[in-house]
């Protein structure tokens, strides 16, 4: 063994090695026993991968002298097998002795790894909380006919746009192949595009026809995406469309802002939605601010099932308005998420859901005579496995109570006119095979 190895690297090698030759499929021992006369002899020899000089075998590798000499740089082997890999420098070269020496090394620790104990605590049921809400409820169809803009002119027809009477009916749409697309009934003349469509050409499509369709489900879900927007709008959340993100705005200029919610404990709290953050050492406040936000994205999960996710997040702004710049932002919020575990993810979470409901146990996107009903309990699923000594984190998914309004409103979702396909005129199936959405 060369002196100029270290003992203690010797040593992580002798041990790494289970004293057995590395060669593939060598396996000797290392130490042959001892007689009545004689001590136990080693027959090991230590090998460089790199060689210990450039002038060695291998040895014109870029490595320092202290680095090939390391356990990393070292593989035991019989002396015979020292002698092949030394000579046959080709084909025993460093990449090959390097994977040898893993190989080796991984069937010494799963040889010499103790056998599994069998764990004997008392397995506990719990709860998995996902972070889906259900959809209970969605329109039925789209409707589209002719209209005189096209993409990119959504403007213009917001500025035509008759409002319904009722405040909390949306009025989501799109453009596209010089259509409007929509959730309200465009067969009524009263409907709120009527001043921008030709309403002799209107089309109905059945919303399951058009989940199987990958353009057909793109539009669904652009409109239920903008349903959400101006929902959320109404609730003084805003939509980021560069980062597809909802967060909070200031009530007023340069003014924090606080909403009370139930906690997870199930009591009325107050939090910050939107605030500029103090130095702990001086109470100073810092030259940004902190809103609190969130990814809401619905999925398709089963031909019928879709369910609405929340993804907390955090958006920065330099004045409680106008974004950080994003090379800010990064560090800051990987920073944060570092630290937020199972528990305050959760706990964000349950803020979202009862925020969006206002602490019921559904919210209603209504479009007049259709609706897309999001019911706010999380999705769960019950296991049975060991746990985690000293984890022990309660959460529950609270169902909300509900009152007379939500009940009303509610039935009254659920009571919305439903299309009768059968009545629908132009639509037969030869034409509905033949019509591209």
């Amino acid at each position: 063994m060369s002196r100029t190895i270290p003992e203690k690297e010797a040593k992580l090698l002798y041990l790494q090695s289970g004293c057995l030759c590395a060669f593939p499929g060598c396996g000797q021992r290392l130490i042959e026993p001892g007689t009545p006369g004689d001590d136990p002899a080693i027959i090991a020899e230590v090998a460089h991968i790199v060689a210990g000089s450039r002038q060695g075998p291998r040895g014109k590798a870029p490595l320092t002298e202290q680095e090939r000499n390391m356990h990393a740089n070292l593989i035991l082997f019989c002396p015979r097998h020292h002698k092949v890999i030394d000579s046959q420098c080709n084909v025993y070269s460093i990449p090959v002795l390097q994977q040898m020496k893993a190989d080796h090394e991984a069937r010494v620790r799963r040889a010499t790894a103790p056998a599994a104990t069998e764990f004997s605590a008392k397995p506990t049921s719990e709860a998995i909380h996902s972070t889906l809400m259900s959809i209970t409820q969605l329109p039925d169809a789209v409707f589209t006919a002719p209209c005189c803009f096209t993409e990119g002119q959504n403007h213009e027809v917001k500025e035509r746009i008759v409002y319904p009477n009722r405040r909390d009916e949306l009025v989501p749409f799109c453009l596209g192949d010089k259509k409007l697309f929509a959730f309200q009934d465009l067969r009524n003349p009263a409907n709120p595009f009527s001043a921008v469509l030709d309403l002799r050409r209107v089309e109905v499509f059945p919303a399951i026809d058009l989940w199987r369709q990958s353009e057909g489900r793109r539009r669904y879900v652009a409109l239920l995406n903008r349903s959400l927007q101006k929902y959320a709008a109404r609730l003084g959340i805003r939509y980021d469309p560069d980062h597809r993100r909802f967060h909070f705005t200031s009530n007023h200029p340069r003014e924090e802002r606080t909403e009370q919610y139930r906690s997870l404990t199930g009591r009325l709290v107050e939090r910050h939605v939107a605030w500029q953050p103090r130095r702990k050492s001086t109470g100073q406040q810092r030259h940004f601010w902190w809103h609190l936000a969130a990814c809401l994205q619905f999925h398709q999960m089963a031909e019928r099932q879709w369910t609405l996710s929340i993804r907390p997040e955090r958006h920065l702004t330099q004045d409680g308005e106008n974004p950080l710049p994003p090379a800010w932002v990064g560090p800051w919020v990987t920073s944060l998420k570092a630290r937020m575990y199972n528990d305050l993810y959760l706990a964000e979470v349950n803020f979202w859901r009862y925020y969006l409901a206002r602490g019921l146990p559904r919210f209603i996107l209504n479009f007049g005579n259709q609706s897309a009903v999001i019911d706010t309990t999380l999705l769960a699923l019950q296991v049975c496995w060991p746990g985690i000594p000293g984890d022990e984190k309660p959460f529950e998914s609270e169902a909300y109570e509900e009152d007379l309004f939500s009940l009303a409103d509610h039935e009254e979702a659920l009571a919305g006119e439903r299309i009768d396909w059968h009545d629908v005129e132009d639509l037969s199936e030869e034409e509905s095979e033949e019509s591209e959405f």
